[in-house]
């Protein structure tokens, strides 16, 4: 049933574009390992910059095609047809982190030839027109690498603290059903479908604190420590493999959280639009 699905066009499009933004998300796992094994993480954060515009791009056409299937579902009133479209896509979310998993150590030899090339020409600019040159094409290609554990034996945290990366787990399963949930919890209330919509701030809001005020703020710590020489590269590695399990295992919990994510943004939207102020 859920694969049939995939057959109308709009849907198999938010999926595709939801498990691209997802593979990119990975890479900031790469940003900080090249970073280490550079000593350029200022430079390497810039390049994930690069792959953060491209992503927000991409969610520019994945929100309004999202939009229109909440719309349709919501002129039909058929909800269990709709939340099972919101499950594949929160699938897709765990197929994109998969393959971004895979392609970690790949992403990570993209990262250190963008360093080296932005110290070479100086201009992000002039790296993005060398990757565009087909001349260049074979050195793109010479990137690839097979998937790994990056060369980590002993994937024993040591050093690294455990809480954050629970944070981490929860905090990219707040932030993967957080739209899904408001605009689902639109076509429940269509009498306050902008309502419905605008609470994604709420979802997100609590998973804005543990993305950003617990695990990046720690993470960074882990990079610079590393740079200074205050720990061993291998804690940046292993932090970025439990990182990436992590992001893996927060789509998933994603699963979970959806309906009553979506329960709460409903019993919210229906107390605002039933106040007398």
């Amino acid at each position: 049933m859920y694969l049939s699905l995939l057959s109308e066009g709009r849907l198999l499009f938010v999926c595709i574009i939801n498990a691209f933004v997802n593979i990119l998300s990975i890479t900031t796992g790469a940003a900080r390992i090249s970073g280490v094994e550079t000593k350029r993480v200022a430079v390497s954060l810039t390049l994930y910059n690069l792959f953060a515009v491209i992503y927000r791009l991409a969610n520019l056409f994945y929100v309004p095609v999202m939009g229109s299937i909440v719309d349709k579902a919501a002129l039909t009133g058929n909800l269990p047809l709709l939340e099972m479209k919101m499950r594949l896509i929160i699938a897709a979310a765990t197929v994109g982190s998969l393959i971004g998993a895979l392609f970690l150590p790949t992403f990570i030899q993209i990262y250190i030839k963008g360093i080296n090339g932005m110290e070479k020409r100086g201009s992000m600019v002039r790296v993005i027109f060398a990757v565009l040159n087909p001349a260049n094409y074979g050195k793109v290609f010479a990137t690839l690498r097979k998937p790994s554990l990056l060369g980590v034996e002993n994937l024993k945290l040591g050093g690294v603290p455990r809480n954050f990366l629970m944070f981490n787990v929860f905090g990219i399963a707040i932030w993967t059903v957080g739209v899904l949930a408001a605009t689902y919890a639109s076509a429940m209330a269509p009498n306050y479908a902008r309502t419905a919509v605008l609470l994604s701030g709420i979802i997100n809001g609590i998973g804005t604190i543990f993305l950003f005020v617990v695990v990046d703020p720690t993470a960074a710590l882990i990079v610079d420590q590393t740079v200074a020489g205050l720990r061993p590269p291998k804690d940046v590695k292993i932090m970025v493999l439990y990182l990436t399990l992590g992001t893996i295992l927060g789509t998933i919990l994603g699963q979970f959280i959806f309906s009553p994510s979506a329960l709460f943004i409903y019993k919210v939207t229906v107390w605002l639009g039933h106040l007398k102020f």
